[in-house]
């Protein structure tokens, strides 16, 4: 019975997200790094995900 109840309250936690706050594995992580920025940028656009027009954008934002 305390085994069921263990479980019950891990699983209602786990749901609501506060086991993630509590355990601290929160991937809320800010990477304000330029090299790394200007890499994520050159692979979108070279896989497509972003145009030209926007490529140049962020560039130069950077």
């Amino acid at each position: 019975m305390f085994l069921i109840l263990i479980l019950a309250i891990g699983f209602y936690l786990y749901k609501t997200g506060e086991l993630q706050k509590m355990s601290g594995n929160n991937q809320t992580k800010v990477n304000n790094n330029p090299n790394e920025l200007k890499k994520v940028i050159d692979y979108r656009y070279a896989s497509g995900q972003i145009s030209i027009d926007e490529y140049n954008k962020l560039k130069a934002l950077l």
